[in-house]
């Protein structure tokens, strides 16, 4: 079978999945929000046992064919790519590349720039030209961002060296003002003794 015919296979077959269920997700509230399929493994499980009009277990029948499985809509293997360097890759053109979401947005700006130049298949955008355009719209904004933080921080630095300098002033003047009123102390006491001293001797 060749791969389109081999891709309306999978279509079919994944068209009429069921939605595997974990057993007994209807009586029990904190199993309402967990979707993901358990095997039941009770003796007596009907749905393990298969019972006709009881949920369907995951069987080898619903999967897709080996040759077409893991592929795309198109029948292309997806490339997850997360820095320039995994685009060095050969065959490329084979493959669609899907951009990780973890990604920022200066990363993703370069990728997109490569993904240009090269003429490669992507997944998770639509146009790339609309997507460089709100990217380097966003680096404008983080940059201009960046300027006031960086304004408002120096301005910040400056009142407090500002208030920094006032308070050694006014620590250094009291300094001063303690210094001379001790002089100025120490000066009265010593012309009391030179005086008293001077009373004795004429006695």
């Amino acid at each position: 079978m060749t791969k389109e015919k081999l891709l309306a296979v999978r279509k079919e077959v994944k068209s009429s999945k069921p939605k595997f269920k974990r057993a007994q997700v209807n009586q029990f509230a904190k199993l309402k929000n967990t979707d993901a399929w358990r095997k039941p493994k009770g003796m007596g499980n009907k749905i393990r046992r298969r019972r006709r009009g009881l949920p369907k277990m995951p069987s080898v029948g619903y999967g897709s064919p080996s040759k077409v499985r893991g592929l795309n809509k198109n029948g292309l293997e997806e490339f997850i790519v997360s820095s320039v360097s995994d685009l060095e890759v050969e065959n490329l053109k084979d493959k669609v590349i899907v951009i990780s979401r973890t990604l920022g947005a200066r990363k993703k700006l370069k990728l997109l720039k490569v993904i240009k130049q090269k003429k490669l298949n992507i997944a998770n955008v639509k146009s790339i030209d609309d997507e460089i355009k709100n990217l380097t719209k966003i680096k404008k904004k983080v940059v201009e961002k960046k300027s006031v933080e960086n304004k408002t921080v120096e301005k910040k630095e400056e009142k407090e060296k500002k208030g920094e300098n006032e308070e050694t002033k006014k620590k250094v003047a009291s300094s001063s003002k303690k210094l001379d009123s001790e002089k100025s102390s120490s000066k009265v006491s010593v012309e009391k003794k030179s005086e008293k001293k001077s009373e004795k001797k004429e006695d």
